[in-house]
């Protein structure tokens, strides 16, 4: 998700800290870092007490005109109502996500026959791992290419993943009780958001998570396409010695909202992407490639092989022999068993072993089924119980992680409808899905 990313108005942020997501990072000061935790919702949304605070007051005149990204501005986090932008992947445009098989066919005749090497048996051989050490030879040397089975698992893997709240940071409390919600419904992958190189404000959350048998995914929240700040390797070096393995650079850079408006271009992000990648890896990290938008103002599947074939023009495709593609399989309406939904992750395999001979790993880092217009509630807990099931038993050795979005919200009501966790308690996905955990029937 992109600038369609809003945290809620009673929901789950701590104010201590900026309440950030998808899209372009605010460039205004950030909610007071004072405010006092009272009652629970109040310690789940401090940043509630500073809008009541506002709301007789009269807005100013520049704060009447939106900004083109919504997260541009942290006044917006404090105001209660603003008008809902439908994510499209919940609401598709079954014309422009489809890609019929000859042209998909034709994405993929575009590659020169001689750069593909014929290794598909050599990764259906292989079998996910239920955990892997930290210190194995493949993983700690930065020459040597990782297989599948060498990149790090949690214990008793499963392949259940959930998005964290979407802000860069929570107050212990919060992080303590959903962490349990997270474990209560079989989750083993958990996404949460640093703003750009920040160190220590996530050590909790990261400890928590280790502790509990997740593995921890960080996305580097940074404001749209542009150079992230900081030390990345210092902060990557950090993070690893408390457990995270994977970071996420950039997030839907097919969506023109994460490119200042202009019509995605997929050497701009080759340029940021490489230079953070390097980073990443000469830490010890994993860096995430693509996290592409299912609806994309350019079609991610096409974005994604573009951007290959520029790693390969570049020489650069060794940076892929430690990095995993990040992957938002949304369903919207659309059955488990379509192509175009949840198992969009087999087009992306086939477009990555047709260029780089091999599969790489694919975490989801967003999905999920919503309810809409056209799911109901009932269609929702069973397209989503299902596809974790999938994941659990039938899942391929490249497809690591099927991730939901999100587990509870942050203090904006634009996607409180979609959080597992509500002020009001859990919906009956997340009943369905600890009822899954638990083994009942």
């Amino acid at each position: 998700m992109s600038s369609e990313f809003q945290v809620k108005n009673s929901s789950i942020v701590n104010a201590s800290q900026p309440a950030l997501a998808h899209s372009t990072l605010p460039s205004a000061q950030p909610v007071s870092k004072h405010q006092p935790a009272a009652s629970f919702s109040q310690t789940l949304d401090n940043v509630q007490l500073v809008a009541s605070s506002k709301r007789s007051q009269p807005r100013s005149s520049a704060s009447t005109k939106p900004p083109l990204n919504r997260w541009r501005s942290l006044h917006f986090l404090a105001a209660h109502s603003s008008p809902r932008i439908k994510r499209p992947w919940l609401h598709p445009n079954f014309n422009r996500v489809d890609i019929p098989d000859i042209e998909l066919q034709n994405i993929l005749g575009t590659i020169p026959q001689s750069s593909i090497i014929e290794r598909t048996a050599w990764s259906q051989s292989i079998t996910p791992s239920a955990s892997v050490a930290p210190t194995s030879s493949a993983l700690l040397s930065t020459t040597q290419p990782l297989t599948l089975a060498d990149y790090p698992r949690p214990p008793a893997d499963n392949g259940q993943g959930i998005h964290w709240i979407p802000t860069v940071s929570q107050a212990p409390e919060v992080v303590d009780r959903f962490v349990n919600e997270a474990v209560s419904m079989g989750m083993k992958w958990v996404l949460f958001l640093n703003e750009e190189t920040d160190i220590g404000k996530n050590d909790y959350l990261v400890k928590k998570l280790t502790k509990a048998g997740i593995e921890p995914i960080m996305r580097i929240y940074t404001p749209g396409l542009s150079p992230i700040k900081g030390d990345i390797k210092e902060m990557v070096q950090h993070y690893k010695k408390l457990g995270v393995d994977y970071f996420q650079i950039y997030n839907e850079p097919n969506l023109m909202v994460e490119t200042g408006g202009k019509y995605p271009d997929v050497e701009q992000y080759l340029d940021l992407w490489t230079s953070a990648a390097r980073q990443v890896i000469d830490a010890g990290g994993l860096p995430g490639f693509g996290a592409l938008s299912p609806q994309g103002e350019m079609d991610d599947r096409t974005f994604l092989q573009q951007a290959l074939v520029g790693l390969k023009k570049r020489g650069l495709t060794h940076l892929l022999d430690r990095a995993w593609l990040s992957m938002h399989n949304y369903t919207g309406p659309r059955p488990l068993n379509d192509p175009d939904g949840f198992m969009r992750f087999r087009q992306y395999d086939a477009i990555i072993k047709s260029l780089l001979g091999r599969s790489m790993p694919i975490i989801g880092t967003e999905g999920g089924t919503h309810i809409t217009e056209h799911v109901s509630e009932e269609k929702q807990v069973e397209m989503v119980t299902n596809a974790y099931k999938y994941m659990r038993e039938q899942r391929e050795p490249y497809n690591f992680a099927y991730t939901y979005w999100i587990l509870a919200n942050g203090h904006d009501s634009a996607w409180d409808e979609h959080a597992l966790i509500r002020p009001d308690g859990p919906t009956e996905l997340a009943k369905a899905l600890k009822k899954m955990a638990s083994g009942a029937r």
